[in-house]
């Protein structure tokens, strides 16, 4: 059993499977700046920091992007939904080096972002775009951009996700390759014709993709296939300047 597997299979014990089947995102995004950077946020919520005994202070992850740049830098931090008031870490290898206050709103947040190190304050404004929540049956969604965490030095990804009504999960239906240099669409693989959800497995929907070998340009995208779940595989054609999907997922564990 792999280490993700494991990690997995330990969610599955500590909130049961009722949580499970109703799904784990509740996500809301964000485009907006600081001070007159325009960057792109967004955030999932949920009690207990996804389990984390260490973090269960802790109910936000995240991820955003100085929209100029366009590389992935992950967040995480706290709602107080009593007062709306948030804060969020970035983590810059594997430290808090800044910080995100704000009020938070489904409509328009404000507030300052923080360098701890210099202590130095620029206005924060971000306005909200949409949101994906799966934890009821009953919600709906369509055509909703989550932005991953993991990147390549060249390109970084964007899941388009869904959820019907009746669904136990959101999915992602498409993955965006997006290159960073000039922030256009380079390439959209397609999930469709895949017979098992993908891009759900994981409980942070920023991990769904993952980076198997830089160099190569591989990467798996997590499919709900099995028990515990297994992956997509993605790989670049250097001879044809492409990405490939080989379609059949691999299970990633038991049966």
């Amino acid at each position: 059993m792999t280490k993700h597997t494991f990690t997995i299979f330990l969610f599955f014990l500590c909130f049961g499977l009722t949580k499970v089947y109703a799904g784990w995102y509740e996500c809301y995004n964000f485009k907006g700046t600081i001070d007159k950077y325009p960057i792109t946020l967004s955030i999932q919520v949920r009690d207990g920091y996804f389990g984390e005994k260490d973090k269960k202070d802790l109910n936000i992850i995240g991820v955003y992007k100085y929209d100029k740049h366009n590389e992935p830098i992950r967040l995480e931090g706290k709602i107080n939904f009593k007062d709306n008031k948030a804060l969020l870490y970035e983590i810059s290898n594997n430290k808090h080096s800044a910080t995100f206050e704000f009020d938070f709103s489904k409509i328009e947040c404000v507030g300052i972002w923080r360098n701890l190190s210099t202590n130095k304050i620029m206005p924060l404004h971000l306005i909200y775009v949409s949101k994906l929540i799966d934890t009821l049956e009953e919600n709906q969604s369509a055509n909703i951009d989550i932005l991953q965490a993991n990147s390549l030095p060249d390109f970084y990804f964007v899941g388009i996700y869904s959820k019907t009504v009746g669904g136990n999960k959101a999915q992602m239906d498409k993955l965006q390759i997006i290159r960073k240099k000039d922030n256009i669409i380079f390439q959209t693989i397609d999930f469709s014709k895949i017979e098992t959800k993908t891009g759900n497995v994981r409980t942070i929907i920023y991990d769904n993709v993952e980076i198997i070998d830089t160099n190569a340009k591989k990467l798996n995208v997590w499919n709900d296939i099995g028990r515990m779940g297994g992956y997509l595989t993605i790989t670049f054609n250097s001879k044809i300047q492409k990405f490939k999907l080989n379609p059949k997922p691999k299970i990633d564990g038991p049966n």
